[in-house]
């Protein structure tokens, strides 16, 4: 899983970057011209648990890529952000975080507006978009003044008018509704604001009570744009993650949450990718992956590897809570808790998959 972050200047971008990743932050970073990037392991304690169970050897948990990028400004700094280099990394994201600024009010002349941050960095986003799409259209037109374009060019020419329609009107692609042919046509172009967003309002501690009472309304007016929206206080979360855990709990207890950001985000990230964890065991190795709701064992089995995808047989599938409570793998043979499923077969969260291939 891949995200990136954007936002506005002094929005706490780098700081809710370094919070996720568990990396330190350079103070020259403040200001920062290039795109850092770093991978965070995804804690699931349910990887351990399957591991003593199988005594594996070794337990790999999932990792996401965080990416964080220039802060999108306005004025001449704007094509410097618009660059090719940095869209690029993150037309590479699976989705995109935008940090905005619910704190220090009387250092900015314009003050705090979280919708009116959210809706600058989205203009800036549908713009890219619409330089991609404009290029496009651009060349297609070409080819057709040259020669007869094809039914699959005037299909995708119609669908980049209708794209562009959408964000002419101010909208972002995610609410251009397309079947599921047409999504794959475009997905190539990897355009910025169909990508799933999450919002992260940045308070400090003072204002973070404030900011999670509004979360509610903010995430009704958001609705319509598909947008996930969450509040955070990355400056304080980054000092508490330094703390040990048994005095992390009692500080994030006091801010009103019960996870800390690093693990709101991922939840919240997962829910707009759709996606789901599912497992493989045995004594050399505890390995949890990613998968997308809906999608079906032969599609896990490509994920762990191309050759068990070509060569799958059928599925040995046990799920996670049965595992656990019948002390695994032989505790479920003998309740027959231990299922075969064909390619077809749709996996679940939490899932243990035996692959079988020839």
């Amino acid at each position: 899983m891949n995200i990136g972050l954007v936002g506005l200047p002094q929005c706490g971008k780098t700081t809710t970057f370094h919070l996720l990743t568990g990396t330190k932050q350079d103070p020259s970073q403040a200001f920062h011209r290039e795109v850092m990037r770093a991978v965070a392991t995804i804690p699931d304690e349910r990887v351990e648990k399957i591991a003593a169970l199988t005594s594996s050897a070794k337990a790999v948990h999932m990792t996401v890529e965080y990416c964080d990028t220039p802060p999108v400004e306005t004025g001449s700094a704007k094509a410097e952000w618009f660059s090719v280099q940095i869209v690029a990394h993150l037309k590479l994201s699976d989705a995109l975080i935008q940090i905005v600024r619910a704190f220090g009010a009387d250092e900015m002349d314009e003050g705090i507006d979280v919708l009116r941050d959210i809706h600058a960095v989205e203009d800036e986003l549908i713009l890219a978009d619409l330089v991609v799409l404009d290029g496009r259209h651009h060349r297609l037109q070409k080819t057709a003044r040259v020669k007869p374009l094809s039914a699959e060019e005037k299909h995708e020419l119609t669908l980049l008018e209708q794209g562009r329609a959408v964000l002419e009107d101010g909208r972002p692609l995610r609410m251009f509704e397309l079947s599921s042919e047409d999504k794959k046509r475009l997905r190539g172009f990897q355009f910025l604001s169909e990508k799933p967003l999450l919002v992260l309002v940045n308070a400090d501690e003072e204002e973070f009570p404030r900011v999670q009472s509004a979360l509610p309304d903010l995430e009704k007016t958001l609705a319509e744009k598909s947008v996930k929206i969450l509040g955070s206080c990355a400056e304080f979360e980054r000092q508490i993650a330094e703390l040990p855990l048994d005095e992390q709990a009692a500080f994030l207890a006091d801010m009103g949450v019960s996870e800390p950001a690093v693990r709101r985000v991922l939840h919240a990230s997962f829910d707009l990718l759709g996606l789901l964890s599912f497992f493989t065991s045995n004594e050399k190795e505890t390995h949890a992956w990613t998968l997308r709701h809906g999608q079906t064992a032969l599609e896990a089995a490509a994920t762990v590897h191309t050759d068990l995808a070509q060569r799958f047989i059928r599925a040995e599938v046990v799920s996670f809570d049965d595992f656990v409570a019948n002390g695994g793998y032989p505790g479920c043979r003998h309740k027959g808790l231990l299922r075969l499923e064909g390619k077809e077969y749709v996996v679940k969260d939490g899932d243990i998959l035996l692959i079988r291939h020839n």
